[in-house]
């Protein structure tokens, strides 16, 4: 019997130096992988935060810009000294209802020229405020029965949507009349679309009356009001830089006072406004509807010459993000800022708007 015979290879391995090579290998590509993702998300949480940066900052310019170029609207009357004032305090000019097209307020002082304190302890120093006002289109016309008096109940359709304590204007093309609606406007139930007699009628009394802050000082309008007469809402807004509840600053509105209570009515709208920076284009000389200067509001030495606004927003993202701090300044039309010290990023936006109802 033949004898087998097994030869026994020799089992490889690694050395020491091949570990060490395998092992460096692998440190440098995590070290990559780390990096790599480290980098990713830097890049990804800085576009994320100044994405949210610009469009905060293109929503306040938006609401800015709107309700500036509105100001002063007063129908196709196109005329505010043709508008007659009903509203307790219309002769106030510290009232947040007092008819002036354009107010100011210089790094949070007292709103000019009205001289107004709304406000004003819950504004960011050194940031400016701007106030419009104007009469809003509704698309809501006057039908008949026409008032025979003028202290008579107004008829509108059954479908406004006007509400007890709306201030309305009712105007035509010739003047307009600025009231509180004193009572909940009728809504009798129609036979028909087409139901003639079927209209929604609304009083506009004078005296303290629940649910309708601030009231009427007078009932009887200027004139008697028709057909060719069309409903508007009055709008007001003070617009200026405060803290939230959180102590970040934010852009806020105040646009006017409860119907019940007569307290403020303030809301809080964009995120990440650090600060507001106003001037106003003053028309003097000619009467051109140009504007000559551009001065902040304690410079304006007429606010009826009033014919563009220029604005400038210090926009913050919301988050801190990144190891650098930033320590710059900003100049913000001719103010220079120089916000807190501290990991966000910052950008400043400008606009300058014409008042459409001062451009003709």
């Amino acid at each position: 019997m033949k004898k087998q015979t097994f030869s026994r290879t020799k089992q490889g391995g690694f050395t020491i130096v091949e570990l060490m090579v395998a092992a460096t290998l692998g440190v440098l590509i995590l070290a990559g992988a780390i990096s790599m993702l480290s980098t990713n998300k830097r890049v990804y949480t800085e576009q994320d935060e100044m994405g949210r940066l610009q469009e905060n900052a293109r929503f306040a310019l938006d609401l800015l810009v709107r309700d500036i170029r509105m100001a002063g609207y007063a129908g196709c009357a196109d005329d505010a000294a043709e508008v007659v004032n009903h509203v307790n305090g219309y002769d106030d000019a510290t009232d947040i209802h007092y008819f002036i097209a354009v107010e100011g307020s210089e790094n949070a002082a007292n709103w000019l020229p009205g001289n107004s304190t709304d406000e004003v302890a819950n504004m960011i120093p050194n940031s400016d405020g701007i106030t419009v006002r104007y009469l809003a289109p509704t698309g809501i016309f006057v039908v008949s029965p026409y008032m025979t008096t003028a202290s008579a109940a107004i008829h509108v359709t059954t479908d406004s949507g006007l509400e007890k304590g709306d201030i309305i204007s009712i105007t035509d093309c010739s003047s307009a009349d600025i009231v509180v609606i004193t009572s909940n406007p009728s809504d009798p139930p129609c036979s028909s679309e087409s139901d003639l007699t079927c209209k929604s009628s609304f009083n506009h009394n004078s005296g303290t009356v629940t649910g309708a802050e601030p009231g009427n000082w007078l009932k009887d309008l200027s004139k008697t009001y028709t057909g060719d007469a069309g409903i508007l809402k009055f709008y007001a807004a003070r617009y200026y830089v405060g803290n939230d509840a959180n102590g970040s600053p934010v852009l806020r509105r105040m646009t006017g006072v409860d119907k019940d209570t007569g307290a403020p009515v303030v809301s809080d709208l964009v995120e990440g406004v650090e600060n507001l920076q106003v001037l106003y284009g003053e028309d003097t000389a000619g009467s051109d509807m140009i504007a000559d200067t551009y001065v902040n509001a304690a410079g304006v030495t007429d606010w009826d010459n009033v014919v563009s606004v220029r604005i400038a927003l210090l926009m913050r993202t919301v988050d801190e993000y990144g190891p650098d701090v930033n320590d710059n300044t900003y100049d913000l039309l001719g103010e220079t800022i120089n916000p807190v010290d501290d990991r966000r990023r910052r950008r400043v936006f400008t606009a300058t708007i014409q008042i459409r109802n001062r451009s003709s």
